[in-house]
C-alpha cells in the first residue's frame, strides 16, 4: 500500500475547477481565432539536442525535465517547439501566424504561483513585417486581458537597447547575459537585492548608471528620448517607437508602457521584449502585502529558427500563463460544478428504464442530462442533485411513466410541476435559458 500524494509543484483539479479552465481556455482561444491565428499541436517531448539548442533559452537548460537515456526531454516552453517546426515544415505561407495552447515543464522550485507543471497559451507570428507583427500579437494579448476582465501593466521595452545602454556603461559584451540574467529579476527582488549581485560582478560606476537606466520614469515619449541620449546606435530605438505608435490604432483599453526594467532572461530575444503584470495584495495574519506577477510574457526572435536548421527568419511572439490567470481569476471559487443543465431522478429502480427514455429524449434535442446511476431512493437523488448544483431534477414514478409525463423540480423552490413527454424539452429549454 501506498499513501496518496501530489508530486511537488503540480496540482488536482476539482470538476468546478476544471470547468472553469475549460471555460477560460476557450474564450482565450476565441480571442487567438478571432484575430486569424492558426492553431498547431507539437509533442510534449523533443530531443535534447533541440531543447538545449545554441541561443534557445541559455542559462534556463537547468530548468529542463530530461530523459536521459533516450536523449529526450519534456518542453521548457512553445516557442523552441515552433521554431523546430518551422525548420521541418519551411513551404508554410508566411506570414505564419500560430497559437498553441498545451502543458509545459521545468524543474523549479514550487512555490506562489510557481508550478513544476503549468499550461502556455502561445501566439506567435513567424516572418511578416516587424512593426505590424509586433502590434498584432501585443494586441491580441491585450485583447485577452480585456476579454477576462483582468488590469494588467504592460511593459514592453527592447532588448538591443538595453544591450547598446549597458555596453554604453561599460559593461563588456561576455558580461552582458549574466547581466540581464540579475536584471531579469527585478520582479521578484528589490532594488538593494538586485544592486548587491550586480557589485559582485561590475563596477559601481556601471551599477549606478545601470540602476539609474532601468529606474527611469516618465512618460513614453520621455523615456524614448532618456534612451536616445545614453545608447550610441539610435536606429535601435525604432522598433520599439513605432510598434507603439501602431498599437494606438487598436483602440485598446489597456496601454502598452516602456519600462526599462523589462528584459526577459531567456536568451533567443533579441528585439522588443514584453511583460505583463498583475498586482495583487494576499492577506497573511491579517496583513495584506502587495505583489506584482508576470502573467504574460515574450519578445521579438531573430534567430531562433536558424539555430534549429531552418531559413534565417524573424518571429514575434507571447505567451500567457494560464496557471496564473486561473489564480487571478480565483478559479477555486469558481460554483459551476457541472455541464449538464438537469438531472433526471426514478422513485423505483423499476421506473429506470423511462428515466432512461426521457434523458435520452432530452439529450437527442440537444439538451446536456445527468442521470441517476445508483440504486438509492428518491431522497438520496435529491440530495445528490442539490450537490452537484442542477438548476432542474425530473422525477419519473410509476404514475409519470404509465401517462408518459415527467415531474419537473425546480431545486431552488422546490416547486414541481408536470409535463407531458413531447412538452418537457421546450419547458427545460425555456427554464435553463
Amino acid at each position: 500500500m501506498v499513501d496518496p500524494f501530489l508530486a511537488r509543484g503540480v496540482r488536482d483539479l476539482k470538476p468546478n475547477e476544471a470547468i472553469f479552465r475549460r471555460a477560460v481556455l476557450e474564450r482565450v482561444e476565441r480571442v487567438f481565432q478571432r484575430f486569424g491565428f492558426l492553431t498547431i499541436e507539437t509533442p510534449k517531448i523533443e530531443p535534447l539536442d533541440i531543447l538545449k539548442a545554441k541561443d534557445a533559452i541559455g542559462d534556463e537548460n537547468k530548468l529542463i525535465f530530461e530523459l536521459k537515456e533516450e536523449n529526450l526531454g519534456l518542453r521548457y516552453d512553445l516557442t523552441v517547439s515552433l521554431a523546430r517546426y518551422m525548420s521541418m515544415y519551411q513551404n508554410l505561407p508566411l506570414p505564419f501566424k500560430r497559437y498553441c495552447i498545451g502543458f509545459v515543464w521545468r524543474m523549479d522550485e514550487p512555490q506562489r504561483l510557481r508550478y513544476r507543471e503549468f499550461t502556455q497559451a502561445d501566439v506567435d507570428i513567424i516572418g511578416g513585417d516587424a512593426i505590424q507583427c509586433n502590434a498584432e500579437v501585443i494586441a491580441t494579448i491585450l485583447t485577452v486581458f480585456e476579454d477576462l476582465g483582468i488590469d494588467v501593466q504592460a511593459g514592453i521595452s527592447s532588448r538591443e537597447v538595453i544591450e547598446d545602454a549597458l555596453i554604453s556603461f561599460g559593461v563588456k559584451p561576455e558580461e552582458f547575459v549574466k547581466t540581464v540574467r540579475v536584471l531579469d529579476k527585478m520582479d521578484k527582488l528589490d532594488k538593494d537585492s538586485i544592486r548587491s549581485m550586480l557589485l559582485a560582478m561590475l563596477d559601481v560606476k556601471i551599477v549606478d548608471r545601470i540602476m539609474a537606466f532601468v529606474g527611469f520614469s516618465g512618460t513614453n515619449e520621455e523615456k524614448l528620448r532618456y534612451m536616445e541620449g545614453v545608447i550610441n546606435d539610435k536606429g535601435k530605438i525604432i522598433e520599439l517607437r513605432d510598434t507603439l505608435a501602431l498599437l494606438d490604432s487598436y483602440r485598446l483599453k489597456i496601454k502598452p508602457v516602456i519600462d526599462l526594467s523589462v528584459i526577459r532572461g531567456i536568451d533567443y530575444y533579441t528585439g522588443i521584449v514584453m511583460e505583463f503584470r498583475h498586482e495583487s495584495f494576499i492577506e497573511s495574519n491579517g496583513v495584506k502585502e502587495r505583489k506584482i506577477d508576470t502573467i504574460s510574457a515574450g519578445g521579438r526572435y531573430s534567430n531562433l529558427v536558424k539555430v534549429m536548421g531552418g531559413r534565417e527568419l524573424g518571429g514575434v511572439g507571447m505567451t500567457l500563463g494560464i496557471d496564473r490567470i486561473l489564480d487571478v481569476l480565483e478559479m477555486s471559487k469558481s460554483e459551476k460544478r457541472n455541464f449538464a443543465k438537469v438531472f433526471v431522478a426514478n422513485v423505483k429502480p423499476e421506473n429506470y428504464t423511462y428515466a432512461l427514455n426521457v434523458a435520452n429524449t432530452l439529450r437527442a434535442k440537444g439538451i446536456d442530462v445527468d442521470i441517476n446511476t445508483a440504486r438509492r431512493n428518491i431522497s438520496n437523488q435529491l440530495s445528490y442533485a442539490s450537490s452537484l448544483g442542477y438548476r432542474l431534477t425530473l422525477i419519473v414514478g410509476d404514475r409519470e411513466e404509465s401517462d408518459s409525463k415527467v415531474n419537473v423540480r425546480d431545486m431552488s423552490s422546490g416547486k414541481e410541476t408536470e409535463f407531458t413527454l413531447d412538452g418537457v424539452a421546450d419547458e427545460v429549454v425555456r427554464a435553463i435559458a
